[in-house]
């Protein structure tokens, strides 16, 4: 099977930094690796965590999309559904990811950082198939994390790990899915060969070969403006990865894929601010105030659910 490293040129590696897509939990570097997948590491499980099961229509080789529970100014987290983080089940309650190195992690674990999520299939492989893939990633327990912003390599995909190329045995989390079907003869990445070669969750989603076996998008809360970026008024002057900063009044745009919200809260620094009860859930942020602040929105759906978001942003005027 040929594995082709691609060429890059100066400005592909500028494309790369402006338009990254990090896949990487929050936990980092992390070098912790359970060796064995029966055990649940409790200090790992908050304390009213409920113990969950993967549900049953979930197989080995399947695999798991997620959002996170995370500030929006983080540089891991993305918009749109199931974009930022993966793994693939390997049976037994447990998944496989790269967060940090390749490492089991329990389900209830795992199931603790997500908002939204969808189990997905390769449809076009059959049953060994899938479970050559799940033994080809627990065969990587314990690899190095490829961290998706490092220079000069970035998040380029490689499938033959024992390649004597730099970050040809770092993983980071959608490679290791793509890398586990590459290897059994099947490409989940949208992309194939095409640049821009590195994965995003959304490549394998949208890749002809997947089917979506369930999905959960009831927490789908996002502030869609301001998001990472400067920002003049509404406009937005530069895309950024780490900040956001807002020069002037702006409108706070929040948006839902849940179609049971009936209302969404506006705040500024657990202040609230104004409620609006239809979509657009759009609120006009015209008050004086420099300095570092947090929008959160929470929208409520009409069981009296709620569910939130919030980004740190950086204001001028």
């Amino acid at each position: 099977m040929k594995n082709t490293l691609l060429p890059r040129t100066g400005l592909s590696v500028v494309v790369m930094i402006l338009l990254i897509s990090p896949t990487l939990l929050p936990t980092g570097r992390s070098s912790s690796c359970s060796p064995n997948p029966d055990i649940i590491n409790t200090k790992d499980i908050s304390d009213n965590a409920q113990i969950l099961t993967v549900p049953e229509e979930v197989e080995i080789g399947d695999m798991m999309l997620v959002d996170l529970t995370l500030d929006q100014s983080n540089p891991w987290k993305l918009p749109g559904l199931y974009n930022e983080h993966s793994a693939i089940y390997i049976g037994n309650n447990t998944l496989i990811e790269a967060n940090g190195v390749v490492r089991y992690r329990n389900y209830t674990q795992f199931s603790q950082w997500c908002k939204n999520y969808a189990f997905i299939r390769v449809k076009t492989a059959n049953e060994s198939q899938r479970r050559a893939a799940a033994e080809w990633a627990k065969s990587k327990i314990g690899y190095p994390y490829q961290v998706f912003f490092d220079f000069p390599w970035f998040g380029i995909k490689i499938a033959n790990t024992s390649r004597k190329i730099p970050t040809a045995n770092e993983i980071y989390c959608v490679e290791l899915l793509w890398a586990a079907y590459y290897n059994q003869g099947i490409d989940i990445d949208r992309n194939g060969w095409r640049p821009p070669w590195w994965l995003t969750p959304y490549d394998i989603l949208y890749d002809n070969d997947i089917e979506v076996l369930l999905q959960n998008v009831t927490n789908s809360t996002e502030i869609t403006q301001p998001d990472k970026g400067f920002y003049i008024g509404d406009k937005k002057i530069l895309y950024t990865i780490f900040h956001t900063t807002v020069v002037g009044p702006i409108d706070i745009i929040a948006t839902t894929e849940n179609e049971l919200i009936t209302k969404a809260d506006f705040y500024i620094d657990n202040v609230y601010k104004t409620t609006v009860i239809a979509s657009p859930y759009t609120w006009y942020w015209n008050e004086r105030g420099s300095g570092e602040h947090v929008i959160k929105v929470i929208m409520y759906d009409d069981a009296g659910n709620h569910y939130s978001s919030k980004i740190t942003v950086k204001k001028i005027f």
